[in-house]
């Protein structure tokens, strides 16, 4: 705000000055734009216009600012644009000496998240320019350069895109059109090499375009675990996601394989950290790991892993997310008194594990024989979902369709057993789904 290339107005100073010593707190007696405009311009009558003014100039400051810290952080950027320059003044010395530092730094940067291709594009743009302001009469490889450069920029991007329309496609009801897409997939495919960040959207778009072909998730796959350490952690999430996302229809279908790819792609990306948000692990994902590993009972490893990873959490969910998981872990392993010893320890910091630890509460119940306390707590947690205001209907009904036919098989009416097992497949949403059809299958009445 002080330098006089970015601002010459010196009352705009005097209310940054006055709205800094109002910070944090911003008073509102001593925001009011009348306060406000006697202190820059004291002894002359209220002007609104001539506030507003200087208000809005100050905001078009505070977006340039953000707008030149972003700036400053892209050096590539930076760098072609002062190579343009450079071209445009002249200076063939300084413009050589930055083009090959700028080259280099491309060809040995370790990690790729995509904007190289772009940076390599706008460095070829301008060694075509530099080229014809030599005015000479010969081959230009520069040119060739530009345009082979604006194409994989362009495939990337394009697939990357559409990568991401047909993630949103299997979500929700969206109608995407997909043009040119074709296109380059059928183009690519016939060379005999690709970039490997592009590589891998390539397959990325071919696993989600034919999911039931697995030659093209394998070769994903592959890729992935090949290129994984250099690629940029950002972008890598969200490869590690397109992977675990198209896995899921699988793991809904019960294929045990898919269950096990699923856990070591979790794994992975935790280890590389690429699945953390910020410094801390999600607790969902944490608890993802948890339940897809239990489902194909890796008890031992998923002792280990709870112990080893409960501290990468976010220090508020940290406690009761451990003590859920290890609920769930003993539910499967069949201690059922370590179940309850857990349950017991848990805080509810989050909506989730309350709801969730009713329902491992329920199961155990049923496990132990233990009816009297199973029917009472169906009743409350019943009562509970229906009053509460602060729980979506998509998941109350998760919740209360569970209690209804876990109450069903209490019932154990044999004449109407098949209908409760056609119930139990087909109703929606329902949560613990395989559970209650394995209750189902082991307790029909004789």
């Amino acid at each position: 705000m002080a330098s006089p290339y970015f601002n010459k107005n010196q009352d705009l100073l005097l209310l940054v000055e006055y709205l800094e010593a109002q910070a944090p707190e911003f008073r509102e007696d001593k925001v009011r734009k009348e306060t406000v405009f006697k202190t820059i311009f004291p002894g002359e009558p209220f002007d609104k216009r001539t506030l507003a003014y200087l208000m809005n100039y100050l905001l078009k400051l505070g977006e340039r600012f953000l707008a030149l810290q972003n700036y400053e952080k892209e050096d590539m950027l930076m760098n072609c644009h002062i190579l343009d320059q450079y071209v445009e003044r002249k200076l063939d010395k300084h413009y050589n000496y930055l083009f090959n530092k700028a080259q280099q730094t491309l060809e040995e940067k370790e990690e790729w998240d995509g904007t190289e291709f772009y940076y390599k594009y706008l460095a070829s743009q301008v060694a075509t320019k530099h080229f014809y302001s030599k005015q000479v009469r010969k081959f230009d490889p520069s040119l060739q350069s530009v345009c082979d450069e604006l194409d994989e920029f362009y495939f990337f991007h394009k697939l990357k895109y559409s990568c991401e329309m047909l993630s949103r496609q299997t979500m929700l009801k969206a109608d995407y059109h997909l043009n040119f897409v074709e296109e380059v997939k059928n183009y690519l495919l016939q060379q005999p090499s690709i970039a490997p960040l592009t590589e891998i959207y390539l397959y990325i778009y071919l696993s989600y375009s034919f999911p039931d072909e697995e030659q093209y998730f394998e070769k994903l796959m592959g890729l992935i675990d090949q290129h994984a350490q250099t690629i940029g952690r950002r972008t890598r999430r969200e490869i590690y996601l397109y992977a675990i996302n198209y896995c899921a229809p699988k793991t809904r279908k019960g294929i045990e394989k898919y269950f096990r790819i699923v856990v070591d792609l979790y794994v992975k990306g935790i280890e590389n950290k690429s699945l953390f948000d910020g410094i801390y692990l999600s607790h969902w994902t944490y608890t993802n790991v948890v339940r897809l590993a239990l489902r194909i009972q890796r008890h031992a490893w998923v002792e280990v892993f709870i112990k080893e990873h409960v501290n990468s959490l976010v220090p508020a969910v940290r406690e009761d997310a451990g003590h859920y998981n290890l609920a769930e872990l003993y539910f499967h392993k069949g201690n059922y008194d370590q179940v309850l010893t857990h349950l017991n320890q848990l805080h509810f910091s989050d909506l989730h594990y309350h709801l969730g630890s009713r329902v491992i509460l329920l199961k155990t119940y049923f496990e132990m024989d233990a009816d009297e306390s199973l029917l009472s707590l169906l009743a409350a947690f019943s009562v509970y979902l229906r009053r509460n205001k602060d729980i979506s209907l998509a998941i109350k009904k998760n919740y209360l369709n569970f209690c209804y036919l876990l109450n069903q098989v209490m019932r154990r009416n044999l004449k109407k057993w098949e209908i409760l097992g056609d119930n139990i497949r087909q109703m929606h949403p329902l949560a613990e789904r395989g559970w209650l059809l394995q209750v189902w299958e082991r307790t029909k009445p004789r």
